[in-house]
Formats: C-alpha cells, sequence, structure tokens
C-alpha cells in the first residue's frame, strides 16, 4: 500500500488535535516529528521525545497508541524535510 506524504507540520498538527482530546493530557507534548530511515514496519519519522510528567506521557502515549500506529501506517514524511526545523 502506498501511503500518503505529508509536511511534518501536518503531521504534528494531527498528533497534537487528538492529544488534546484525551483526557488528563493537557500538559503532556511531543516533540515536533522527526525523519528517520524507514524501519522494518515501514515508517519513516517518529517522535523523538516528549515533555511533561513522566507519569502522565506514559498514559498519553498509551491512550495515543492506536492513533500513531494509524498514522505511521498512512503517512510519510518528505526526505527534504528531515533537516529542516
Amino acid at each position: 500500500m502506498t501511503k500518503a506524504t505529508i509536511s511534518r507540520r501536518v503531521l504534528d498538527t494531527l498528533i497534537r488535535a487528538k492529544l488534546a482530546k484525551l483526557n488528563g493530557c493537557v500538559n503532556v507534548e511531543p516533540l515536533p516529528v522527526a525523519w528517520r530511515r524507514r524501519d522494518s514496519s515501514g515508517c519513516n519519522w517518529e517522535i523523538p521525545g516528549w515533555t511533561g510528567d513522566a507519569h502522565l506521557v506514559e498514559t498519553c502515549v498509551l491512550q495515543l497508541r492506536d492513533y500513531l500506529r494509524f498514522l505511521r501506517e498512512q503517512f510519510d514524511i518528505p526526505e527534504d524535510e528531515k533537516a529542516s526545523t
């Protein structure tokens, strides 16, 4: 299956919008999406880290797990964005 290519900014917006709808995740934020070499699952991006209380981050990431899996299956980011900020 061919993935759609979207900008890092759009992907960040999708992730943050979903996170904003989750209970208890108000003070948790993902770092901006970063390009990486395609892994064994075929994904070429990652969230390099999170900010917020460690326990809340763990809880929120668990709540986001299925949504992030969906995004990884559907979207790539352009390689030329790997070095941009």
